[in-house]
């Protein structure tokens, strides 16, 4: 009997724990009612799992910079869905990216599109 409560236990606790997990890619923490763009100077471009990451120097009405981080779909979605890779972007690239910014104000954006300084618009992030 003990056993069983242990297992029991051990299961539930595990199911308690791991629920953040799920609801990890919601659109909860963001204001998807408005799209926000911010133009800026790439400072780092990680192609990483599980989330492909820009961050971004902008400059606001004050003319001070302002660090933005974006947060794109993974990097095997923008491969099979844009022909995105590694050096896509390169830290000094100039770049607008446009998305939902997070309901407690910070400066990140959850991206739906960017265009790069030559034109070319990159969606569906």
């Amino acid at each position: 009997m003990k056993y069983f409560a242990l297992c029991l236990t051990l299961i539930f606790s595990g199911l308690f724990l791991s629920a953040p997990l799920l609801a990890h890619h919601g659109e909860v923490n963001y204001d998807t009612e408005k799209v926000v763009s911010v133009k800026g100077t790439v400072t780092d471009f990680q192609f990483i799992n599980p989330h492909v990451q820009i961050f971004l120097d902008v400059k606001n009405d004050k003319g001070e910079i302002e660090k933005w981080s974006c947060e794109a779909r993974s990097p095997i979605m923008l491969v099979r869905v844009g022909g995105w890779d590694k050096v896509t972007l390169k830290p000094g690239d100039i770049i607008t990216a446009s998305g939902y910014r997070t309901k407690n104000g910070s400066k990140m954006l959850r991206l739906q599109k960017i265009v790069l300084s030559g034109g070319r618009v990159m969606a569906n992030l």
